[in-house]
């Protein structure tokens, strides 16, 4: 017999609904529904479209009942920071804004008076940015007033859509973890954030792990559409890259050797650590921590990833040319080396629109050699993205005192076997592809983990190395002086240094 249960797996560009399929110790996932999920601009501000994504998330669920006859649970993983308030009468106060909104550029001097980037940093692990919790939570306070006393609930995104679906208000550990407003040694909510940023803790209730049952999905809409009435709603793992590192066939004795890098929308670089490390040096290393699903830690960096790629396709396709990723991977392949170079960090890529013009501006500004075909550009892209990840590798062992002997990269991007190679030839180090639909793998390992159908982690080792196919990559041999030439010029542009 199969043991089905659903993965809601919400990106920040799409939304999909994954049946997996467990029968004799081995995993089968099948995608049943996906649907759009990009932030609305309206009024110079971004939100998410919450109430498509709940319609859309209920038509996926009925199309998986009619597939699979019956479903044992579900749950729901997402991108880190965002949130909804909720109010006293449980309803939506707010549209839920997007991570990319501009609000928080307005109280940024405001908050960095009341805590400094390196008191942040300390007090929580997480590196301060625009797009935290912490920062968009002051800028709504400082917008709203009246939301003080109108709050009565916050939920991160993944528990907000597990509350529509089952009436249960939770908060769970990975998701949270990534808000800035959890405290980096106990990783509870911080007394001092709260404090001095005029939060209310009740608003967030117990940060909880992940792995338990919330309830049944509500009988309303279980008959609206069809369902099984006895669908359990699971708090697996909120954070998407939390869930992806779940599902990698890595021991926790082997996991300090390990690098991970996910390959998506953004590019997630790290390292799984005993506890947060909060030094001075990984403060200046732009470095930051998320908590894992057993309670360890994640030491990584967030880098902009495909992101800058995906908007280049956009472009391209509204000027009347359907670009396929694929295609875009053979013409960097075949385009001559030019060695220019962007900062994928550079606050420049960040926004949407205009990607090719930022590019060709970051060039004119860094004075480098200009592409002159679309391979060309998308050459200098892949290769800025791999260098910055040979970068955050070499400060992970640096800080963490530890060697990584192996790379993990997992995701949509490992289909770019020119990023992947590139990534093995500068980092020298050997890399083996983790399951594609890591996120999803990881969150139906912890559904599987909550109902029972596992009891250690041997046993969730045999099932993804059972279900799963890896592919190993080894370093090409380069020279020396190309290979240095290389790191050399990348390192200039990081610095803000003219190269020619």
């Amino acid at each position: 017999m199969k043991r089905n249960v659903i993965a809601v797996d919400l990106g920040a560009s799409s939304g999909r609904i994954i049946s997996a399929s467990l029968k004799d110790g081995k995993m089968e996932l099948k995608e049943q529904f996906r649907f759009s999920n990009q932030p609305i601009e309206l009024t110079d501000s971004l939100y998410w479209d919450y109430l498509k994504i709940f319609q859309e998330i209920k038509y996926g669920l009925m199309i998986a009942q009619r597939d699979l006859k019956k479903i044992d649970s579900l749950s729901v993983d997402t991108w880190g920071v965002d949130y909804g308030l909720v109010g006293h009468d449980g309803k939506m106060l707010l549209t839920p804004h997007s991570y990319r909104d501009t609000r928080t550029e307005e109280f940024e001097n405001k908050l960095y008076e009341k805590l400094t980037p390196k008191e942040l940093f300390a007090l929580t692990g997480v590196q301060p940015n625009l797009i935290n919790s912490n920062f968009q939570l002051f800028a709504d306070m400082n917008l709203h007033p009246y939301l003080k006393d109108e709050v009565a609930n916050i939920m991160f995104m993944p528990n907000l859509v597990e509350y529509f679906f089952s009436g249960v208000k939770s908060n769970e550990f990975t998701i949270a973890s990534t808000s800035g407003l959890l405290d980096g040694v106990s990783r509870e909510l911080s007394d001092d954030i709260f404090n001095r940023l005029g939060f209310k803790k009740e608003w967030f209730g117990d940060i909880q792990r992940g792995g338990h049952v919330l309830g049944n999905v509500l009988p309303d809409i279980s008959k609206e559409v069809h369902l099984d009435s006895d669908i359990k709603v699971i708090d697996g793992i909120g954070h998407d890259t939390g869930a992806a590192v779940y599902s990698l066939p890595i021991s926790s004795q082997e996991a300090k050797n390990v690098a991970f890098i996910s390959c998506g929308t953004w590019s997630i670089v790290g390292q799984q650590t005993d506890k947060p490390v909060v030094t001075e040096q990984a403060f200046e290393a732009g470095l930051t921590n998320e908590g894992c699903f057993d309670g360890g830690n994640r030491l990584l960096q967030n880098i902009t990833g495909l992101w800058i790629v995906q908007e280049l396709q956009k472009e391209w396709s509204f000027e009347g040319e359907m670009v396929e990723f694929s295609k875009m991977v053979d013409e960097a392949e075949s385009a001559e080396y030019i060695g220019s170079y962007i900062d994928p960090n550079d606050p420049l890529f960040a926004t949407p629109s205009n990607m090719e013009e930022k590019i060709i501006q970051f060039l004119k500004e860094t004075d480098q050699k200009l592409p002159s075909s679309r391979g060309e550009l998308l050459q200098i892209v892949f290769e800025s993205l791999a260098l910055s990840y040979r970068d955050t590798i070499n400060n992970l062992e640096s800080i963490t005192n530890e060697e990584i002997k192996r790379i993990y990269m997992f995701g949509g991007g490992i289909k770019n076997r020119l990023l992947v190679q590139l990534t093995a030839n500068f980092c020298k180090k050997e890399i083996q592809t983790g399951p594609t639909e890591a996120s999803v793998t990881g969150n139906v390992l912890a559904q599987y983990k909550a109902l029972g159908y596992f009891k250690d982690d041997s046993e969730r080792l045999s099932i993804v190395k059972s279900s799963f196919d890896t592919r190993i990559i080894t370093p090409q041999a380069m020279d020396s002086d190309e290979l240095n030439s290389r790191i050399d010029g990348f390192t200039k542009i990081l610095k803000k240094e003219i190269v020619s």
